[in-house]
């Protein structure tokens, strides 16, 4: 798991060491925004933690464990292949995907959560 700041504390219920970006900036939670809003299919729980998943790997907020994602071509066709540890996000358990997913989700929140105001009296 990592911490606010996206430090490597443990690992977490799959093993391995979750670190994430810190202090994400407006142009990083823009980046996985418009990734997000462009996976095809949000509707279902599933489809949607797979999107936050992927739109973290796209916008580049996964330290670690090693992302990427890639354009490939068959039968005349291009999609896009996430790889998230070395495996194929379509491909992992769908409990890795709803927990790797709600992080993101919940890391997104975290970044635009407006504080509330102190008081200076």
């Amino acid at each position: 798991m990592s911490n606010k700041t996206g430090a490597a504390t443990d690992r977490d219920v799959f093993g391995r060491v979750w670190t994430l970006k810190g202090d994400l900036r407006q142009r990083d939670v823009a980046a996985w925004n418009r990734a997000y809003l462009n996976h095809p299919n949000r509707a279902a729980l599933a489809d949607e933690r797979q999107a936050a998943l992927q739109a973290a790997i796209e916008a580049g907020w996964i330290q670690s464990p090693p992302c990427s994602y890639e354009d490939v071509t068959a039968d005349g066709k291009t999609r896009r292949r996430y790889l998230f540890d070395g495996v194929e996000v379509d491909d992992m358990l769908a409990s890795e995907v709803a927990f790797y997913g709600t992080l993101c989700n919940a890391y997104y929140e975290d970044a635009t959560r407006i504080p509330k105001a102190s008081s200076s009296l």
